[in-house]
């Protein structure tokens, strides 16, 4: 990331010293220095005072989605194990299984704010749904009868015994309920008049390691990280997905083990991290304990929004590469220092017109248009981003929408390798355009980047970063006096239980005019449950004044 950040300085570093001197020369001199964008330091500061508060709870009424995934190999029949490493004879009549199960649903207490169905996943070589079930069904009775149907197997209702063989395929089983959450998420979606989220607890149900047979005809055990873990992101990931995500309130893993006489380090840690990766709860069930099913089922939905960070930045300057404060006249977070050399338009975030910015453009590929003149003639037209629904305007200028609303669209987004799906890429709360305006890195991956010290000043980048300092330069090396921010914040009241209010009070905003535009982002989160955080932004120009002033209606 640092090089992706500073490949262009060491080119630009002459030419920029030797464009100085030829614009200061050029220029007459009752010209303020700030109208070329060339000041090194603030010329002031300014005060910023906001009253806000959380947002309210999501409503508790919610569609709670239980899909139990129940292991049907071999390892749960007496006899000797398929594969050398696995169980034998845990559940040889289903009674662990099924009866606690089927009790489980028979004896949920009616919730008027939960509307609760059913889906049932079996696996051993691969994975299916069980009768005519295809997807979640509603009515408890049809549940049941399928669920006893399976337990019953071969056997009779007074000596089950369900058609347990073949191997373990957790990956199958894991693919299959993403399928499942997925199309019935998408059906929620089809209704304009759904208001209700849909909550999926998962109840992944196993007494063994996932050994499947190879192409070659030999065995092979999935992995964790290799097979497990990237299908069980792809799960939890359906939260944010644009066209889902407001029609789920939450998904959540949660996994059983249950053994006989010895249990299996190897089982046991593996659906640990399952359950770990999937936000929910590992239980696991010694030789004659039945599974708990109720241990799973999940408190009754109020999810109050707690507030997490809140983040200043002046739109109209941008602390650069070289660690001085310059003008940026068009807030695109490319100095107009930098866009004189280069050939943008100042005053234009998008000079060229091919819907991204001439900064992200500067820092994909070192300069912002591909035309020396930027003419729109010329441009990149980045038919890598048609799939993202452009827009073009009647005067051939382009638009891509955000799905983040994080200042970002979606088109840049995967320009510089950020998600599109969450508004802090990297999940340290920053907002991206944020963190790309000040070189902090947001590929998904990376939050602990913003706690890094690379100077050893004693300051790392997110304290920087709420203090007002560069962040590219050791705060040694600053040769003028400047002032940090200083940030005071407090709870004023609590009109109910689910919603706090905030008085915010920040001094000292280095600023290069009394027009400079100030930026709030006020961030969210829900639960602990739930990570899925609340990105509020307001934006203001001091106009003239010293001190800007944001109430909650000012907030989108």
């Amino acid at each position: 990331m640092t090089s992706w950040f500073y490949k262009q300085f060491n080119i630009l570093k002459t030419a920029s010293l030797l464009a100085m001197v030829v614009l200061l020369a050029a220029c007459d001199k009752s010209e303020p220095l700030q109208n070329l964008g060339l000041l090194s330091s603030p010329t002031g500061y300014a005060k910023l005072e906001a009253n806000f508060c959380t947002n309210p709870p999501d409503p508790a009424q919610q569609k709670l989605k239980y899909l139990f995934i129940l292991d049907h190999s071999s390892s749960n029949k007496p006899g000797f194990p398929i594969a050398p490493t696995d169980a034998t004879n845990t559940d040889s009549d289903g009674s662990r299984r099924y009866g606690p199960m089927a009790d489980f649903v028979r004896n949920l207490v009616p919730d008027p704010n939960n509307i609760t169905s059913f889906a049932l996943i079996d696996f051993n070589d691969d994975a299916r749904q069980i009768g005519m079930l295809t997807g979640f069904e509603s009515t408890q009775s049809i549940f049941l009868n399928t669920v006893i149907t399976d337990w019953v197997g071969g056997g009779t209702q007074i000596n089950p015994s369900p058609y347990d063989n073949g191997y373990t395929n957790y990956q199958d089983a894991l693919n299959l309920a993403k399928q499942i959450i997925t199309d019935d998420a998408s059906d929620e979606s089809s209704d304009p008049n759904n208001k209700i989220k849909s909550s999926y607890q998962i109840i992944f149900v196993s007494d063994g390691v996932p050994t499947i047979r190879s192409n070659d005809g030999g065995t092979y055990t999935q992995t964790f990280s290799s097979n497990i873990s990237p299908v069980i992101s792809d799960i939890m990931d359906l939260k944010i997905d644009p066209k889902l995500q407001d029609y789920i309130s939450g998904i959540t893993l949660n996994t059983a083990y249950y053994y006989d006489i010895t249990p299996l380090d190897t089982a046991r840690d593996l659906l640990q991290n399952m359950a770990n990766s999937g936000n929910g709860r590992y239980l696991e069930f010694a030789s004659g304990e039945n599974i708990l099913y109720q241990q799973f089922a999940p408190p009754s939905r109020m999810i109050r929004n707690q507030l997490v960070e809140v983040f200043i930045d002046n739109m109209s300057a941008v602390w650069w590469d070289d660690g001085r404060f310059y003008g940026d006249t068009d807030g695109d977070g490319l100095p107009d220092f930098i866009e004189m050399q280069v050939g943008s338009d100042s005053a234009i975030k998008d000079t060229d017109g091919n819907g991204v910015s001439d900064l992200v453009e500067f820092r994909a590929k070192g300069f912002p248009c591909d035309d020396t003149n930027c003419l729109p003639a010329n441009r990149d037209l980045y038919a890598i981003c048609d799939g993202y629904s452009p827009v073009v305007d009647s005067a051939n200028r382009v638009t891509f929408q955000s799905t983040t609303n994080d200042g970002l669209n979606d088109c840049e987004k995967f320009l510089i390798h950020a998600s599109r799906f969450n508004f802090t890429s990297s999940d340290n709360f920053i907002p991206d355009q944020l963190a790309l305006r000040n070189t902090i890195s947001l590929i998904p991956g990376t939050a602990n980047s913003a706690k890094a010290d690379p100077f050893a000043d004693g300051v790392t980048n997110y304290d920087k970063l709420k203090l007002g300092l560069p962040i590219q330069i050791s705060q040694r090396l600053m040769n003028f006096d400047f002032k940090t921010r200083h940030t005071n914040l407090v709870k004023t009241s609590s009109p109910s239980v689910d919603i706090d209010c905030y008085k915010l009070n920040v001094d000292h905003i280095a600023i290069v005019s009394n027009h400079d535009v100030l930026k709030l982002m006020i961030v969210q989160n829900g639960a602990v449950i739930e990570d899925k955080p609340i990105l509020s932004i307001a934006g203001r120009s001091l106009n003239g004044s010293s001190i800007v002033k944001f109430s909650q209606r000012d907030f989108k």
